[in-house]
């Protein structure tokens, strides 16, 4: 009896270890959704899937850490070398997070420059400008409550709200694109 059970574990597991090796543990989706004519990927910001802070999904307020060091330089993929090569090591960096479009997303963010980048599997899906909601995550960190809408691939507004742990007002900060456009004070 005891034979055959460590015979089905042993088969269990070694079943187990052919799928991770073979790759089935592995995600097969592209990086890119959309291609131009001549076949070259198109670059699409990711946004995040769950933003608010809760006991949920995230434990703590702070959206990006300030980066000391992005490691050894042997870890890093080749379009993170490149990125590192270019602009050197960035002044933030992001935990992993879920994005919309069901990627693991790790973003660099280089304040004074303006620009950021976005890794999925450590390949480089988006370079773009550091808009004003990353700003806010930055400064401000994740919000309480937020609302993210997409009207296709050209058109996404977020509402970040922040509310005080003691007291009555509420700040709402609205961004289209990226950029804001609005900041309400609510008392």
């Amino acid at each position: 009896m005891m034979k055959q059970r460590f015979i089905l574990y042993l088969l269990m597991f070694s079943s187990l270890m052919m799928g991770f090796l073979s790759g089935c543990a592995s995600s097969s989706k592209p990086l890119f959704l959309h291609y131009d004519q001549d076949g070259n990927p198109i670059q699409e910001k990711r946004y995040r899937r769950f933003l608010t802070q809760d006991f949920k999904n995230r434990w703590f307020k702070t959206a990006y850490k300030k980066n000391n060091s992005t490691g050894p330089h042997f870890l890093l993929s080749p379009d993170q070398k490149v990125t590192k090569e270019r602009f050197g090591a960035p002044d933030y960096i992001s935990r992993k997070y879920l994005s919309m479009s069901k990627d693991y997303v790790k973003e660099w963010l280089y304040w004074e420059e303006g620009v950021m980048f976005q890794f999925v599997n450590r390949h480089l899906v988006y370079e773009g400008p550091l808009g004003d909601s990353e700003r806010t995550l930055v400064l401000l960190g994740y919000p309480d409550y937020s609302a993210i809408y997409q009207s296709g691939a050209d058109y996404t507004r977020e509402v970040y709200y922040y509310r005080p742990i003691i007291g009555l007002s509420e700040k709402s900060y609205n961004f289209i694109n990226g950029k804001q456009v609005d900041k309400i004070l609510y008392r």
